[in-house]
């Protein structure tokens, strides 16, 4: 051990490096391999080949959602992206050597902003919540207010996020209600909570029921001055009308269904858009088109207003290395499926989860018609049983789904307590609709 690192352990009041770690319970603590010390390599594969079968789920049926979604990849996108020319998320500082992966970035803009029918888009944010935090920041800056309102449903790590990335701003929250009914957002509700101070309307379609919210098309009449911010699942816009046909000033998405595995969780895709007026308040970079002394078309950093480019006091974001790659496989996946091939995915995907709700309606115990509005993917159903017993019956017929309404979001209304979420998608097919109605029948 050095010196230095010595007199800085004492300082902490600790003996050892091991004590740093004191904190984590030894139950999740690494723990050293089982494995002969002198084993060969081939043997050292077939036990880490043995132990990475317990990662697969080939066999089980999929209805997990509320965010990520197992949706159907082309084989061109991880091709793509696997390229050496692609496969890092970091640009470099000296940007503009770099004009294969800055003209990638500029059509990915260009994509995104015509897909979600806004003027501009960034390059990419860390993921769909921590893009709603910086869209939140960002309606502060432009009107100085303080309130912003949010679905009573919104996911709660999305709830977390908002509040973390706004907790040195002063900036309160404020919850509007939803139609038990309908399922889509209470807008006599909405509007008797619009002030001088409220600075943003936050809207999701479809929203966190789910259900494709057909409200959102008149917030803006409702809400003055405030901006309005949408989060909108980008698959849904195969056949919804885009956030910029309603008024949106700032558009944000989880761009994970865009041709991103779910990978345990991560990385995904931040997608931020906005009103070209707004564009000086944005965070992150936008990447730009001009052009050289000798007329030659080239891509540049037109705006990268973050604390490493210009003084920390006047940057929109601290955001660093951010998701380029991520946002390639976007840009790949949607030149690959094309317009018409969204609007497939997006029909089918809301024709299996109207299926979903058909075919498990059968018992007693569950009632899939929870509300009137239209599901797009997310299905909350009513089950008259604990999660515990729900979950081991699901695991035993090898299904994977029934995540807990009130495990996500806090819930507002009695009528939900017994509610789960169950998710289809283009690649849910008949045998796995006929399998989880079985497995229910059985509660």
């Amino acid at each position: 051990m050095l010196d230095y690192d010595q007199s800085m352990l004492e300082y902490l009041g600790i003996k050892d490096y091991e004590g740093l770690f004191s904190d984590i319970s030894p139950s999740i603590r690494k723990k050293k391999l089982n494995l002969d010390p002198h084993c060969s390599e081939y043997k050292l594969i077939q036990e880490a080949s043995s132990l990475s079968e317990s990662n697969r789920f080939d066999g089980f049926s999929n209805f997990l959602g509320c965010g990520v979604y197992d949706r159907i990849i082309p084989s061109s996108v991880d091709s793509i992206v696997s390229r050496s020319e692609f496969l890092t998320s970091y640009t470099p500082y000296q940007a503009e050597i770099s004009q294969g992966m800055l003209q990638s970035l500029f059509e990915y803009q260009s994509i995104i902003s015509d897909l979600l029918g806004m003027d501009a888009a960034n390059s990419s944010m860390y993921d769909g919540p921590t893009a709603l935090g910086e869209a939140a920041r960002m309606a502060v800056r432009v009107n100085d207010r303080k309130t912003i309102l949010i679905p009573d449903n919104i996911y709660r790590n999305k709830r977390n996020i908002l509040i973390n990335y706004c907790s040195g701003l002063d900036v309160s929250f404020r919850e509007y209600s939803f139609d038990m009914k309908t399922g889509m957002l209470d807008l006599k509700d909405l509007e008797s909570k619009i002030d001088n101070d409220v600075s943003a309307v936050i809207v999701e379609n479809p929203n966190s029921y789910g259900i494709v919210d057909e409200n959102v098309l008149k917030v803006k009449q409702v809400i003055g001055d405030s901006l309005l911010i949408s989060y909108v699942d980008p698959i849904s816009l195969g056949v919804l009308k885009p956030p910029g046909e309603y008024g949106s000033d700032i558009a944000v998405a989880e761009g994970q269904q865009l041709g991103i595995h779910q990978n345990f969780g991560g990385p995904y895709l931040g997608i931020f858009t906005y009103r070209k007026e707004l564009a000086r308040k944005s965070p992150g970079r936008l990447i730009g088109e001009t052009v050289d002394t000798a007329g030659r078309r080239g891509y540049v950093m037109t705006l990268q207003t973050r604390e490493q480019h210009i003084r920390r006091e006047k940057a929109t974001s601290n955001i660093c290395t951010n998701q380029a790659l991520m946002g390639v496989a976007a840009l790949a996946y949607l030149a690959t499926v094309g317009p018409s091939g969204l609007r497939k995915i997006a029909l089918a995907t809301m024709y299996r989860s109207a299926k979903l709700k058909q075919i498990v309606s059968g018992s007693r115990k569950i009632q899939s018609n929870v509300f009137s509005g239209t599901s797009f993917s997310d299905v909350p159903i009513l089950i008259e049983s604990d999660e515990e017993r729900l979950s081991r019956v699901l695991r035993d017929n090898r299904i994977f789904g029934g995540i807990k309404l009130d495990r996500i979001m806090d819930n507002r209304y009695d009528r939900l307590k017994n509610a789960f979420f169950f998710t289809a998608t283009e690649k849910t097919e008949d045998s796995d609709l006929l399998k989880l109605k079985n497995a229910l029948g059985a509660i």
